[in-house]
């Protein structure tokens, strides 16, 4: 079986991370984007991949796929077998992007309506989301999957909250990213002027964090919640800190750092970032370095 790399779209899931994977050793898919990151089941979606290498970004095709097999609730995976074997999967074709719809059944194969099968209807993730799963094939890296979020009814709630939300949830935004600011020694460095071997501090930001309306299953009423954030830092050669920086719901921050030791010989080097809030939007950038 094909090694898989699970880019998944909840902020909390890359915990387990390894630090050896925020260095790019190989062609890696590092994330799978969906523009819009949310849809009605039916609604069309445009995926893309970033791929990077050793050697810096590689403008690839890969070979696109939805799955459309629900994950058994006995399966401790974060996709369902036949996602990668490819047993259930509808072929998107082989391009640098694709436009597709999500399932017209996402809400009962992936959501809290009652599915075929016997299955009992599918969890909510900590935000109350459900999603699809996308599979990108990238020649030379492994198999990736990502996840599109997908609009669902409340599965379970008294019917006058249950229209409420129906009529007042907005669905998610891809956030956004401002240039990477560099500093070496607290001043800021462009990233073509990098002196060989310094501790770089990375300093990511955003403009701003979107707030949604979250069913409170305890409480049995909506409430408006604010976004956690998290940036996923990756380098093709010395040594990052951290592999990922979270910012919590409760924190207003829109900044996230790291400090990169870059390699010691002058050169060419390549940064990227990978920023998820926690309802499954992405946005990535991609920063060359010169060493001096």
């Amino acid at each position: 079986m094909k090694r898989l790399a699970l880019l998944l779209a909840l902020a909390g899931c890359q915990d387990a991370l390894d630090q050896r994977l925020a260095i790019v050793r190989e062609p890696r898919v590092l994330a799978i984007t969906a523009e819009p990151p949310e849809g009605l089941p039916g609604a069309q979606v445009t995926l893309a991949a970033l791929v990077a290498s050793p050697d810096g970004p590689l403008a690839v095709a890969p070979a696109w796929a939805l799955c459309t097999a629900p994950k058994p609730p006995t399966e401790d995976n974060a996709v369902a077998d036949p996602c990668v074997t490819g047993d259930q999967l509808i072929e998107l074709g082989t391009a640098p992007t694709v436009t597709a719809a999500i399932s017209s059944d996402a809400c009962i194969r992936f959501g809290p309506d009652v599915p075929p099968g016997g299955f009992r209807p599918r969890d909510p993730d900590p935000t109350g989301g459900y999603y699809q799963p996308v599979r990108a094939e990238a020649p030379g890296a492994d198999l990736a999957f990502g996840f599109a979020r997908v609009t669902c009814k409340l599965g379970s709630a008294p019917s006058d909250v249950a229209h409420d939300y129906q009529l007042h949830y907005a669905a998610n935004a891809n956030p956004t990213l401002a240039p990477l600011e560099l500093r070496v020694a607290g001043a800021v460095v462009a990233p073509d002027a990098v002196p060989a071997g310094a501790a770089v501090t990375l300093v990511a930001s955003w403009p701003s964090v979107e707030s949604y309306l979250y069913y409170d299953p305890d409480a049995q009423v909506l409430v408006t919640r604010r976004e956690a954030m998290r940036v996923s830092w990756f380098a093709t050669g010395g040594e990052l800190a951290v592999d990922a920086t979270a910012v919590a719901e409760a924190d207003p921050a829109t900044t996230a750092s790291t400090t990169w030791t870059a390699p010691t010989a002058p050169g060419p080097a390549w940064l990227w970032l990978v920023l998820r809030d926690s309802r499954g939007g992405l946005a990535t950038q991609t920063v060359p370095i010169t060493l001096r």
